[in-house]
């Protein structure tokens, strides 16, 4: 279609701790926005899904962060570019082929703290 950014293949390899760019639709329509892929490749590798936590910019999630909220420490690092935090409480399912692109990847103790946030949210030790 012209004008619309060229979707990946459903094939597309995501890792752990990447960030990706999904549309995500609310009442006004659908934008393009970051998310990490919380799902081990192994689990989703056969799939057309894959399992993602928003990210978001939004200074109120990052300055006073709620109980789902992870602010990422090293944000610029995985490729965004203003503070942001990922909303674990926020968790989706996306179909693969509606990645549009990979964007960076999270360092390693970001991804500790949101796994620390996963296992609290769905009461995994």
């Amino acid at each position: 279609m012209p004008g619309r950014e060229r979707m990946m293949p459903s094939t597309i390899t995501c890792r752990r701790g990447q960030i990706v760019v999904v549309p995500f639709s609310d009442l006004t329509g659908a934008k393009l926005r970051p998310a990490v892929v919380v799902s081990p490749e192994p689990f989703h590798r056969k799939l057309r899904d894959v399992i993602l936590c928003p990210v978001t910019s939004q200074p109120r999630h990052f300055e006073k962060p709620g109980p789902g909220d992870r602010p990422l420490a090293k944000w610029k690092a995985a490729g965004l570019r203003h503070p942001s935090t990922a909303r674990v409480s926020k968790i989706v399912t996306v179909e693969k082929s509606l990645i549009r692109r990979p964007l960076g990847k999270l360092a390693s103790e970001d991804l500790r703290r949101v796994d620390s946030a996963l296992r609290e949210a769905l009461g995994l030790p």
